[in-house]
């Protein structure tokens, strides 16, 4: 399974990228607020960011699966692990800890 696959997987299975971008919005648009006003990013741009910021964090996840089946890349192989170790289940719950910034 590549990144791509593994992304819609996620699509179709959980609530992790609604999740992801529920933080990341907001974080993106105070980080846009602290720019000069002629220079501040529409919201197409904040969107593409949060957009890339999602793609990073799926190519960890990617990366420390892909670690635990060494290299294999057999979807049923990468969906029998994410189930036996309830992955999804897990990747919703963090997103609820997920925080951008600083926090006071």
């Amino acid at each position: 399974m590549n990144p791509t696959e593994l992304q819609a997987y996620l699509a179709a299975n959980s609530q992790v990228e609604s999740l992801f971008t529920e933080k990341a919005l907001p974080y993106l648009n105070d980080e846009n607020l602290k720019r000069a006003p002629a220079r501040r990013y529409n919201s197409a741009i904040i969107q593409r960011q949060a957009d890339k910021l999602y793609s990073e964090f799926i190519e960890q996840i990617h990366g420390k699966i892909s670690q635990q089946l060494r290299g294999e890349q057999n979807p049923a192989a990468w969906k029998q692990l994410i189930e036996q170790n309830n992955l999804v289940e897990e990747l919703e719950d963090s997103m609820a800890d997920l925080s951008f910034g600083a926090e006071e």
